[in-house]
């Protein structure tokens, strides 16, 4: 996460911009291991401190980096499930697209990198939640009660612990090397949990 500049020493975008994207050459070349803030330093043609100045940890700056590239950026419209009125159908068709967007080429490498960091940094943890966890949680999360709401889905069951097993599943699956195969087991997961939670016919 971008810290405060301090007082007498203004940030310049020019400079956050090199910055950013020297993490994100070498994230591509080296992947999150292959990022350190003297070879960041290096690749965008400033001094140390003044990488330190703006992130104080490497963790924080490839969040930022991963963060603010076209795949992740703060424009990237959240992918909401469909009402059509069938619940697991607009799940399913939802979590097919999130699966295949996740895997196209060049996106495992900066999910890995985010999720790194965001072992490493508390902040970029918090940042991982807001930009790209969270917003799809609570969108799922809305759908389920809609099902609720529809009579396909039960209520006496946690939909906030079913919207974690979805999106939980998916990013196990790219960061395990699976991508390929994602979308389809994305599918047969939303069919699997979703046949748990129809209601009981009375």
């Amino acid at each position: 996460m971008s810290e405060t500049p301090k007082r007498g020493r203004p940030r310049k975008a020019a400079t956050d911009q090199a910055i950013l994207e020297a993490a994100r050459k070498l994230l591509g070349q080296g992947g999150y291991a292959g990022v350190s803030m003297e070879a960041v330093a290096a690749e965008a043609g400033v001094g140390k401190p003044t990488v330190y100045r703006r992130w104080s940890s490497k963790g924080a700056l490839v969040a930022d980096a991963v963060l603010h590239s076209g795949a992740f950026g703060a424009d990237e419209p959240v992918e909401e499930p469909s009402d059509t009125g069938d619940v697991e159908r607009d799940l399913r068709a939802w979590a097919r697209a999130y699966a295949e967007k996740m895997a196209a080429p060049g996106i495992t490498p900066l999910l890995l990198a985010l999720t790194a960091a965001a072992a490493e940094s508390p902040g970029a943890g918090d940042t991982l939640y807001r930009r790209l966890t969270g917003p799809r949680h609570r969108a799922l999360v809305e759908r389920l009660w809609a099902g609720v709401a529809a009579g396909q889905v039960r209520a006496d069951r946690s939909l906030e612990a079913v919207a974690d097993a979805l999106i939980g599943a998916l990013l196990y699956q790219l960061l395990t090397g699976n991508a390929d195969t994602s979308p389809e087991r994305a599918e047969d997961l939303v069919g699997t949990i979703l046949g748990g939670l129809r209601p009981t016919p009375p």
